[in-house]
């Protein structure tokens, strides 16, 4: 569902990630049908005390056409969730939200759109010391051969830290490219994007809890992206982000179970630690 204005912008987009992997040639085909356009919304809505979203905002801000404004509120208001538990009663409840639309176009030439993902919560109005804080987050360097490639995209980190703040285990959970190559050329980028940030998570600090709920746990699971794209590449114009999205990786015995339970990764905010568990449990999520 878009309009011809919409379908015209995403059209232009995804054309975009193909020239930028064009002169590597072959796999045009292959790269058109992988690539996705998105477009992340934030905003907030007010869970009942039976689960459902009594109201919710979006951002004025985001450039949503009325069809398409239309298709979110219309989705949000069929939403369930588990009910907010406070000294334990069900609450009334307002709850960040983020969400990430994503355009496909189909063979012949039009473009469906869905809700692909959703992150709800925030930290903000947490005591400091009933959340894992960062200190110490030094980005990683930009692989050479990456950027000789003309490489772009985000990995997404998945970090336990242990008690003394440091990292004890990082693995990337998925990696998405904003070009588009061969499945080679894809898989080493990937790979370059990968071994460099987990690298550079391996010397990262943090403050652990020391009051709430979880200041007692032995290890703490977060989420950090981590964006490979030069500070004048940065996202401008209509918003939307187009990108060849990489497979999710389970395979972290140390976070695997947890991360089947917090959905995609690919809604969060660009920059931050946010924490596999979030602040309200969507019982429908929208099938991406």
């Amino acid at each position: 569902m878009a309009s011809r204005k919409m379908a015209g912008l995403l059209a232009s987009a995804l054309a975009l990630v193909l020239l930028a992997g064009s002169a590597v040639a072959g796999n045009a085909r292959e790269a058109r049908q992988q690539a996705e356009s998105s477009l992340r919304v934030s905003g907030s809505l007010v869970v009942g005390p039976d689960g459902e979203v009594a109201s919710h905002e979006l951002d004025p801000e985001a450039p949503l056409t009325p069809a398409l404004k239309a298709f979110v509120d219309d989705s949000i208001r069929g939403w369930r969730f588990k009910p907010v538990v406070v000294d334990g009663k069900p609450v009334r409840a307002k709850v960040p939200m983020s969400l990430r639309l994503v355009a496909k176009r189909a063979d012949d030439g039009k473009f469906s759109v869905t809700i692909a993902s959703t992150y709800f919560g925030s930290e903000d109005d947490l005591a400091t010391t009933d959340r894992l804080r960062s200190i110490r987050l030094s980005p990683p360097r930009f692989p050479k051969g990456a950027l000789m490639m003309g490489g772009k995209g985000v990995v997404y980190l998945v970090v336990q830290v242990g008690r003394d703040g440091k990292v004890t285990d990082v693995d990337a959970e998925q990696v998405n490219l904003r070009v588009a190559g061969t499945e080679g050329q894809m898989a080493s980028l990937r790979k370059q994007f990968t071994d460099a940030a987990v690298r550079a998570a391996r010397g990262w600090t943090f403050t652990i809890p020391t009051t709430g709920p979880e200041a007692n746990d032995a290890t703490w699971l977060v989420r950090v992206p981590v964006d490979y794209r030069l500070e004048d590449e940065r996202q401008r114009g209509n918003g939307w982000d187009t990108y060849i999205p990489g497979p999710r990786n389970f395979g972290m015995p140390w976070a695997s179970e947890k991360l089947r339970m917090a959905g995609s990764p690919d809604a969060l905010p660009d920059n931050g630690v946010f924490p596999l568990q979030q602040g309200a449990t969507l019982l429908n999520p929208p099938a991406s």
